[in-house]
This record gives C-alpha cells, sequence and structure tokens, in this order.
C-alpha cells in the first residue's frame, strides 16, 4: 500500500492540473468571444464622396468588435439622427465606418459670427448718455466717455496746523475714451433683432473692439462710470485727440465759454422734396 501512495497522489495532481488547464482554456476562450463580440456602429452603405450630404439611405449598421471600434466611430439611433444632412470632408468608401472626424463642422451661426475680424466682443455696463443705452440699437455706431474721481495732489500743511496733509475728497474728470465704436448687442438682443418692447434694453451694451480697447473699457468700468454718445446713422469720423478736452470742475467755466462760440455756427438739415438739404445757421446773429 505504501508503494502505491506515491501513484495516487500523482494521479491526483494530474487531474487537479488539467481540471486547472481547462478552467484556465474556457476563460480565455470566453474573453475571446466576448472581444469578438460585434457593437453596431454606423457605416456607408455605398461610397460617399467628399462634401456629400447624408441621407438616411446612404447609411447601414454595422457589427464591429469592441476590440477594433475606432475612438471617433458614431454609435447609437440618436447619433444618426445628429449626422444625416451633415456634409463629408473626406471620401468614404462602401463600408467603412463613420467617424466624426469625417464630416464637415457646422457653423453655429451664433453670436460670434458677428464679430469683425480683429475685434472682440467685449461688454461694458452703461449707465449714462443715450437713456442708460435703452435706446441703442445693435449695429449702431456710439463714443464712448468715462467719468471718474481724480485724486488731488498733496497740500503743503501750514506751520503749526493739524490739517491732514491729503485732500479727502477728489475733483472729476471726464475723458473720451472711445469714438466710433459698433455696438454688436443690447441686453441679449443681437444681430440687428428688434427689441421686444420700445425701450427695453439698457445696462449692459456689448461693443466690438480691439483687444487693448477691451482692457481700457474694462480698467474704466472698474474705476468709473460709462456713458455712449450715440452717433448720426453713417457717421464714422473721428474728432482729433486734441478738440476732446478733459472736462473737471476748474477747467469747466473756460470749456463752456469755448463751446458756445462754436455752438453759433450750427449745421441743420432741411428736407426739400425728396432730397435733403445741409443748411448753415449763425445762432448768433
Amino acid at each position: 500500500m505504501q508503494n502505491r501512495l506515491p501513484l495516487i497522489i500523482a494521479v491526483v495532481l494530474g487531474v487537479v492540473a488539467l481540471l486547472a488547464v481547462r478552467s484556465y482554456v474556457k476563460r480565455v476562450e470566453r474573453e475571446a468571444q466576448s472581444q469578438l463580440q460585434g457593437r453596431p456602429v454606423v457605416a456607408v452603405a455605398q461610397d460617399v464622396p467628399r462634401g456629400t450630404e447624408l441621407t438616411l439611405d446612404m447609411l447601414s449598421p454595422k457589427d464591429v468588435p469592441e476590440a477594433f471600434i475606432p475612438p471617433q466611430a458614431i454609435e447609437g439611433s440618436d447619433n444618426v439622427k445628429l449626422i444625416v444632412g451633415r456634409k463629408t470632408r473626406v471620401d468614404i468608401a462602401a463600408g467603412q465606418v463613420i467617424l466624426w472626424s469625417d464630416l464637415e463642422v457646422e457653423s453655429r451661426g451664433g453670436f460670434a459670427t458677428l464679430i469683425p475680424e480683429g475685434e472682440r466682443a467685449f461688454s461694458v455696463p452703461i449707465s449714462r448718455g443715450v437713456k442708460g443705452g435703452s435706446l441703442l440699437q445693435p449695429n449702431d455706431h456710439v463714443d464712448i466717455i468715462g467719468s471718474f474721481a481724480d485724486k488731488q495732489e498733496a497740500k503743503t500743511p501750514v506751520a503749526g496746523s493739524t490739517a491732514a496733509t491729503w485732500r479727502e475728497k477728489s475733483d472729476m474728470v471726464n475723458v473720451v475714451l472711445l469714438q466710433n465704436v459698433t455696438v454688436l448687442a443690447v441686453g441679449e438682443n443681437f444681430g440687428g433683432k428688434p427689441l421686444t418692447e420700445p425701450g427695453e434694453g439698457g445696462g449692459d451694451v456689448t461693443v466690438s473692439v480691439t483687444l487693448p480697447e477691451a482692457q481700457l473699457l474694462m480698467f474704466a468700468s472698474e474705476h468709473g462710470e460709462l456713458a455712449a454718445v450715440l452717433r448720426r446713422e453713417g457717421d464714422v469720423a473721428a474728432e482729433s485727440r486734441d478738440k476732446l478736452p478733459r472736462v473737471t470742475f476748474k477747467e469747466i467755466e473756460s470749456l463752456i465759454g469755448d463751446l458756445d462760440a462754436e455752438r453759433k455756427q450750427r449745421i441743420v438739415q432741411i428736407q426739400k422734396g425728396q432730397s435733403v438739404e445741409a443748411v448753415s445757421v449763425d445762432s448768433g446773429k
């Protein structure tokens, strides 16, 4: 009996090893079968040239093993609805799986398409000017004025005085920041869409500016108030900076006198039949 014991142990170990190998082989087979089991993706039923608008009859489901499905493959019936009507940007052979990258990018036609090349859209709070911006419309042209507190310089203290060396109050300064700026949107109205009701709007006005101009407006809006001055339709002329003074309390009286002299000569428009004539009027006579 003792002589047979090693033989019995060897047989048992052999059976156990055989069962283990069988179990392993079956597990590998199951894994291989699951990897080869197809998942439906969208393919084309015919050759589709570049620039073709996809229709439903051009598409067909195709079972592809999960391991071989491309990352950008189109799967599911919901996605099929999204690609019908889209144009292809490359040639696609019959039976080939369609990738999202094979399709032309749709133009969204949103607000970004209204921004001129080289400029940016920037929203600024308009608190003054044309009724706080409520009478503005998209595509209007405006000048933007800023009003700020201008800190005055230190005073020289009088000997023996306990007065503060800095003035506690600040003077105000008013400057023209930008001229002939295009209005892209008033509130949420853009693209030339009419306002819902007359007088609706105001608050934020979105304008088309360059990046440095956007920096200027951002800084100005953080430190003061902004006003929009509406231009006459078609007026795109810009005043030279030497004709645009800084308005302060100290200078306002002299500025008023200068402006009175300039207002003596005015240009008015008179309707004559079907035409409009510009006439110079001297208000001082």
